[in-house]
């Protein structure tokens, strides 16, 4: 027997009054309810993602439904980062250096 991970999606749900949110179980594991935004974050199987979106949207307390962009986005960025603090590190150095050498 094989452990396989299904993949998920975070679902963002704007209510327009959160006495409706423990509705929202049904379609899969609440994680996090605001009050005070009126929002509910729901993980879903993303293979039914389309599928419950439309479904949750039917409701008439429902105000927005938007998804999670995590698992689109690449998270190999080549050593961008390093590149990038490395370079203003150099330039706030040599800023430093000038401003040190025109004050004496």
């Amino acid at each position: 027997m094989t452990f396989k991970i299904q993949p998920r999606r975070a679902l963002y749900i704007y209510l327009k009054n959160i006495r409706h949110a423990q509705q929202l179980k049904k379609f899969g594991r609440i994680v996090y309810i605001s009050k005070k935004m009126a929002l509910v974050a729901l993980y879903v199987d993303d293979d039914e993602l389309d599928k419950k979106i439309s479904h949750i949207m039917s409701y008439k307390f429902v105000k927005k439904v938007t998804t999670s962009p995590r698992p689109d986005i690449d998270p190999d960025f080549d050593n961008v980062h390093d590149d990038i603090f490395f370079e203003s590190y150099d330039e706030q150095e040599s800023e430093s250096q000038h401003y040190a050498h025109n004050s004496r």
